[in-house]
């Protein structure tokens, strides 16, 4: 590389160098900037503090109402999962029953008829093809009266389906109801505790705001420092390039001054004048010529 290539990097790197001192300023101000909208805020965090305390007081006081409250909601809640489940069992059992819908007689119905032609059979003679049909026609009277069982059980189960959905209701009501009581009682200490939070919701806002331009600040000085990341992995680039170069500019000039070196040996061998030290050491560096130079002596 010529000088004018040398120049045009190491103008780079100290523009780079510029830039990064820019930068790192911004950095200083950006950090400035984040402290400042984190101490705004942490000072109305500080100005809620007195308030929240009096509001958790409140609450204490009535911590045995609360705990009911919670409670009794906690059981509604299961209570309304099991009515749910309930529910489904109960929907389960009537699309099993849906699905037995065809089956119109009753089990005892069901039963006589399947008598009466056993009674038939054994008692009377009958042609084969009566026997036949009266033997194909208890085959589906037996099936009909496995399902009329199930039917009939399964209508059993619904009615027990239904009483027991009956009395959860009545007794999530009764729970409803109770809730209702003990938010009332609590109703009472209603108004202090809204204004209490009013105060609270409204610093809350302030310190919110502060905690947006806060977190802004902070996007912005983590956009600021991952630049400056880049720029200094340019600056180490070009830096390394720069040594690069200046290696490879250097190992050109000493392998030059070599070459000069074997040269001007060569001369003074052939011409019979003494070498100087490096001469001689360059001229052993050469394996072509240590190569004739020992085969002569060999010879």
């Amino acid at each position: 590389m010529n000088d004018a290539g040398f120049e045009g990097l190491e103008e780079k790197i100290y523009e780079l160098r510029g830039k990064l001192r820019e930068l790192n300023l911004k950095i200083r101000n950006a950090q400035e900037e984040a402290s400042s909208y984190e101490e705004k805020r942490d000072e109305i965090h500080a100005k809620m503090k007195p308030f929240i305390e009096k509001l958790r007081k409140i609450r204490e006081e009535d911590a045995d109402k609360w705990e009911r409250l919670n409670k009794l909601r906690e059981t509604l809640a299961e209570k309304k999962s099991e009515l749910k489940a309930v529910k489904e069992k109960y929907l389960g059992v009537k699309r099993r029953l849906w699905k037995l819908r065809g089956i119109k007689e009753t089990v005892e119905e069901i039963q006589k008829r399947i008598e009466e032609l056993d009674w038939r059979l054994q008692t009377q003679p009958l042609p084969k093809e009566e026997e036949r049909r009266i033997g194909e026609t208890l085959e589906v009277l037996h099936v009909k009266l496995v399902q009329a069982r199930q039917k009939m059980e399964l209508q059993r189960e619904l009615e027990g389906l239904e009483a027991e959905l009956e009395a959860r209701r009545e007794e999530l009501d009764r729970i409803r109801e109770e809730i209702g009581e003990v938010k009332s009682l609590l109703s009472e200490r209603g108004e202090q505790v809204k204004q209490l939070r009013e105060k609270i919701q409204a610093l809350k806002q302030r310190a919110d705001e502060w905690h947006a331009k806060y977190l802004e600040a902070k996007e912005k000085l983590m956009k600021l420092e991952a630049e400056k990341i880049l720029l200094v992995s340019q600056l180490i680039e070009h830096q390394n390039l720069l040594k690069k170069l200046k290696e490879e500019e250097e190992r050109k000039r000493l392998e030059e001054r070599k070459e000069r070196l074997k040269a001007e040996a060569k001369l003074k061998l052939h011409s019979g004048k003494k070498l100087s030290f490096e001469e001689f050491k360059a001229l052993m560096e050469d394996e072509e010529w240590l190569r004739l130079l020992t085969g002569k002596k060999a010879g």
